[in-house]
């Protein structure tokens, strides 16, 4: 009896100090008056909930070690294993309890921060504040604030904050979750709030875009005439493999950039050299990376970039901290004028593709290839601010073969005159293609 004794507090022992040395997440407890295995889940050193894993019992030596690596299962993945056992015994005391219990559980299952901001925003900076104790109707309370027609994207992002508490476990809220996604507009409800909340761009001409980018110093004019040129999202700047000798940009997927991998010709081609684009990509690319750093984390053994948005926005705040002069133009849907931020001039790309001489041979697909998303996306969200005028021009320039590319490419005419034997032919052109030619103009059929 005493052996098995010593056995059994060995084995607990070893395996408590074990996820006290790895900093689980998970811990085991013991308690005189069951002879059930506990679990203790701890955030930022503090316990969270409780729970038992009856039938196990910490008796038993296996049963112990089995606890033990189903902590580190669930510290890996930030969650208790779904597939096991474990019933909460207690539940979070306190609202700001729950908050960190939350914030570290998103931090370790999103990696990407941008996708994380929001959630985490509002259970730091709302949900910790409510009065305690913790009641899932003061949730729906607040949710209630929000009107799901007029502000629905705000509403969508306090859904999202109520399945991540839901994903975390520490908090049932099932039943408010259903009730609030249930008031979500829909059929042509959901259709004109798509239409009213989209936020309107602002287009600047090129001829206006030319003459802003002309007055910026070297390093912001190789910055924002590269997301311009090649209509990059922000972000994709960072991570763009460098212009060809044919002037197309490479953005790599990889779980790097927003969308799968892609390549962009520049529109127009002029800017190319007119901004030292590829004359000075090794200069300033480095320069660019060296000044705000994309983080990566190593997810399953792919790498990826954490903070996309984060450096995006940095271009943004250059123009307040840097001082940069705002560039400003018509908004494309209204009246009034307002400043083109970074992320327009992808926009403004979009509108040059669809009415330049440049692409005027191109397919829209085609282009929104270029852009890194579906036809659907380009033509209901980028096209959507081509205004009927130019729309109309774009596709008349298209139904007459306007396009540059079609003038570089001329179609053969036979001479109405056969050349002499000793003529010079163009060039690619055989005598028996010109007879046949000859033979066919004169059927009528040339």
């Amino acid at each position: 009896m005493s052996v098995f004794r010593s056995q059994r507090v060995d084995t607990w022992d070893i395996c408590s100090r074990d996820l006290v040395s790895r900093h689980s997440r998970f811990r085991l407890r013991r308690y005189a008056r069951s002879p059930f295995i506990y679990v203790r889940e701890l955030a930022q050193g503090k316990q969270v909930r409780e729970f038992s894993l009856g039938p196990l019992e910490h008796a038993n030596a296996a049963d112990v070690e089995k606890v033990r690596d189903l902590c580190l299962e669930g510290h890996r993945s930030g969650q208790w294993p779904a597939h096991c056992l474990g019933k909460p015994t207690t539940q979070v005391e306190s609202w700001s309890a729950l908050t960190e219990a939350c914030v570290t559980d998103i931090e370790r299952r999103i990696r990407k921060e941008g996708s994380r901001v929001h959630a985490i925003n509002d259970l730091r900076l709302r949900i910790a504040r409510f009065r305690d104790p913790v009641d899932p109707q003061h949730l729906l309370r607040w949710f209630l604030e929000l009107d799901p027609v007029t502000s629905l994207k705000s509403f969508n992002r306090r859904i999202e904050t109520l399945s991540q508490i839901q994903r975390s476990g520490l908090l049932d809220l099932a039943a408010v979750l259903e009730r609030l996604r249930a008031m979500r507009p829909k059929g042509a409800a959901e259709k004109i709030r798509k239409a009213s909340s989209m936020r309107v761009r602002v287009i600047p001409s090129d001829d206006d875009l030319q003459h802003w980018l002309d007055r910026l110093e070297p390093f912001h004019q190789w910055v924002f005439g590269c997301i311009a040129t090649y209509g990059l999202r922000p972000h994709e700047l960072w991570h763009a493999e460098g212009i060809d000798p044919q002037g197309w940009i490479s953005i790599p997927g990889d779980m790097k950039t927003k969308t799968g991998e892609h390549f962009a010709p520049a529109v127009p081609e002029a800017w190319v050299e007119r901004y030292g684009l590829r004359e000075n990509w090794d200069q300033f690319h480095d320069q660019l990376n060296g000044r705000w750093k994309v983080r990566f984390a190593d997810v399953s053994g792919v790498k990826i970039a954490v903070n996309n948005v984060a450096v995006s926005n940095a271009l943004y705040k250059e123009f307040q901290r840097k001082g940069l002069q705002k560039l400003w133009a018509p908004v494309a849907d209204g009246e009034g004028m307002d400043w083109v931020r970074p992320y327009d001039l992808r926009h403004a790309y979009a509108i040059r593709c669809a009415t330049s001489e440049e692409t005027a041979d191109e397919f829209d697909d085609d282009m929104a290839c270029w852009m890194g998303h579906g036809l659907d996306v380009h033509r209901r969200i980028y096209l959507r601010w081509l205004s009927s005028s130019r729309r109309k021009e774009s596709l008349q320039r298209r139904r007459s073969g306007g396009g540059t590319a079609a003038n570089r490419i001329q179609p053969f005419e036979p001479p109405s005159v056969v050349p002499s034997p000793s003529a010079a032919l163009p060039e690619g052109i055989t005598p028996e293609l010109l007879e046949m030619a000859m033979k066919l103009k004169a059927a009528g059929l040339g």
